[in-house]
C-alpha cells in the first residue's frame, strides 16, 4: 500500500495550471524535525520539503483555500517519474486545513 500522511505548511500559494482541460495544482509542503546535539543539547530544527499535486476539485479547492503559510495536512500517495528518478511527488488523496 502506499499511502503518506503529512502535516506542514505551505512554502508559496499553490499554482493552479489546466491540464488537457483537468485543474492541477502544484504546491510544496515543509514539514520540521527537532533533533537535540548529544554532545551540547544544542536544539536543531531540520526542514523537509515536499512536493505535492492534487488534480480535478481537490486541486481548484486547494488553489482557493490556501495560500503562502496555511498549515495542511495530506494523505497522499508517493509517485517517481522513473526508475532512473528519485525525485518523488506526492500525489494528494485527501486533505484539510490540520486544524
Amino acid at each position: 500500500m502506499n499511502l503518506c500522511s503529512f502535516t506542514g505548511l505551505l512554502t508559496d500559494d499553490p499554482q493552479l495550471t489546466q491540464v488537457d482541460g483537468i485543474s492541477h495544482a502544484d504546491f510544496t509542503l515543509v514539514t520540521y524535525t527537532y533533533r537535540t546535539a548529544k554532545s551540547t543539547g544544542e536544539k536543531n530544527r531540520i526542514a523537509t520539503f515536499i512536493k505535492c499535486e492534487a488534480w480535478h476539485t481537490g486541486a481548484e479547492t486547494i488553489h482557493q483555500l490556501f495560500c503562502k503559510g496555511s498549515k495542511m495536512h495530506i494523505h497522499a500517495s508517493a509517485k517517481n517519474l522513473s526508475k532512473d528518478n528519485r525525485d518523488v511527488i506526492f500525489r494528494v488523496n485527501e486533505f484539510d486545513t490540520g486544524e
